[in-house]
């Protein structure tokens, strides 16, 4: 019984659900930004509807945000600058959590949002564990200056 209550120790469990965090995480942001990249005017369209935002610059808007989703979402799968990336994603979903108000009926993605917030909190307080880019340069650093 004792097992099933136990924190494990190693390092490498920890840094093994750390890493399905980061791909879990890195699928949301891949499918949010295909929509925006793949048709910025359509959700520019949505964003000048509920927010008033001027029609041209909601198209820029999406395009940015797209890229930049995408970006993140590559940088925490891979485990590179893993923190940083994480931090513009609670921006994303706190934006978006603002645009949509805490309103369970509307928008497609405002139940999950906090639920992925609490996620990429963690990677900011962990990192990318044991099996990011993050960590193989930090213990390239480690190697240097001991």
């Amino acid at each position: 019984m004792s097992m099933i209550f136990k924190t494990p120790k190693s390092e490498n469990l920890t840094s093994i659900g750390i890493l399905f965090l980061r791909i879990g995480i890195a699928f949301g942001f891949f499918w949010a930004s295909s929509g925006k990249i793949s048709d910025p005017a359509g959700f520019g369209g949505m964003l000048n509807m509920m927010v008033g935002i001027d029609p041209l610059m909601a198209t820029n808007m999406a395009l940015m945000i797209g890229v930049f989703e995408l970006l993140s979402g590559i940088f925490v799968l891979i485990g590179l600058i893993t923190r940083p990336a994480a931090i513009f994603q609670v921006a994303i979903l706190i934006g978006a959590l603002g645009m949509f108000g805490l309103d369970l009926s509307q928008g497609p993605g405002i139940w999950k949002d906090p639920a992925l917030i609490g996620i990429t909190l963690m990677l900011i307080l962990s990192g990318s564990g044991k099996f990011g880019i993050d960590h193989l340069i930090s213990k390239k650093f480690t190697k240097r200056t001991t």
